[in-house]
């Protein structure tokens, strides 16, 4: 396939995901429907495979082409680290990563999040969500670029070659976007993971950045809101002593929440409604319910991602044990989790 580079976010072209990858063509269908998304463009898998050349692929691939049929974690590791080497190798000072560093610069995005955007992502059959990388708060050309050639790599991460299986590793896309200055944020689905009702929407949300609620070490607060009628039906206020905010000098910061926010609710009533909004409206659209992130700033609720959701439209109906959490329940599911006990390896984009 044949393409240009650099595709702006949103340009029809990036509607194909064989070009900008499940994540970029995702956010250029939210950029159709009118819902705000933060301005950005996508290196597209053309620019992916102009640096990394037929040869240099085959070079790439040789190490796991290698590999037996029973091959240990620790040849799968090795195999795997060694792919990512011939990735940054081959595509180091590639001429595409100018192109890179002047759409960046000419866009003038400033602090920009730099993601993975893999050619068979958010698929309704498949979901990379944290297979690949992503890097947050970057400024700076040369940062954005050497961002892009470690995402190419990470399409051979150990666990995204373990994922995908067989499946080939196609191309990869990264989508650059600015970064929304948020006060807070989170992830949401257009149903009920508890039990797969489609009239309620589940989110969770922390204060500042989205990371810690990725990785578990704030506790998020968590919300069921009725999709028909608007009302909350549940709202679980966590104490959040902690958040990740943009530092003065670039990249991130962890600080102490003002003990009048630690248990306040970081989304309010009218945050919940827009949400809602937003969610109703990409659900319609895609004709499924859908998965995705949001962050919110003096200016309202910005969607930063959204998919279809792959747990429901696949696994008959469970509930939640004592304890359990509307989201945990789609992570038990997805890995084989209990519900009580959800498996550490659990990660969101």
């Amino acid at each position: 396939m044949s393409g240009a580079w650099i595709v702006p976010l949103a340009d029809p072209a990036a509607g194909d995901p064989g070009l900008v990858g499940g994540k970029g063509a995702g956010l250029q269908r939210l950029c159709g429907l009118g819902v705000r998304v933060p301005a950005g463009f996508v290196v597209s898998t053309a620019a992916f495979r102009a640096a990394l050349d037929e040869f240099s692929q085959a070079r790439i691939e040789a190490p796991l082409r290698a590999l037996p049929p029973a091959a240990s974690p620790t040849q799968l590791e090795s195999a795997a680290a060694a792919a990512r080497a011939a990735v940054l190798d081959a595509a180091f000072d590639a001429p595409v990563l100018e192109a890179v560093r002047s759409a960046y610069t000419e866009r003038g995005l400033g602090s920009v999040a730099v993601r993975s955007s893999a050619a068979a992502e958010d698929a309704a059959d498949t979901s990379y969500a944290g297979e690949h990388d992503s890097y947050l708060e970057l400024h700076g050309p040369d940062a954005v670029a050497e961002a892009v050639r470690r995402c190419w790599a990470s399409l051979y991460t150990t666990r995204a070659v373990s994922y995908r299986g067989e499946r080939d590793a196609g191309p990869m896309a990264v989508v650059v976007q600015r970064m929304v200055p948020a006060r807070a944020a989170g992830v949401f689905m257009t149903l009920n993971p508890a039990n797969g009702d489609r009239s309620a929407m589940a989110c969770e949300a922390v204060w500042g950045l989205g990371e810690p609620l990725v990785s578990g070490t704030v506790t998020p607060d968590r919300f069921l809101v009725d999709k028909i009628s608007g009302e909350v039906l549940r709202r679980e206020v966590a104490d959040k002593p902690t958040r990740l905010v943009r530092a003065a000098d670039g990249g991130t910061v962890t600080e102490d929440v003002p003990e009048s926010l630690r248990a306040t609710p970081c989304l309010s009533d009218a945050e919940l409604a827009e949400l809602l909004r937003i969610g109703r409206t990409v659900e319609r659209a895609a004709g499924c319910p859908q998965d995705g992130e949001f962050a919110v700033d003096p200016a309202g609720v910005a969607l930063l991602q959204a998919r279809p959701e792959t747990v429901w439209s696949r696994r008959a109906p469970r509930s939640v044990t004592s304890g359990g959490t509307a989201l945990g329940a789609v992570l038990a599911t997805l890995t084989g989790g209990t519900l009580d006990r959800p498996n550490p390896r659990n990660r969101r984009p």
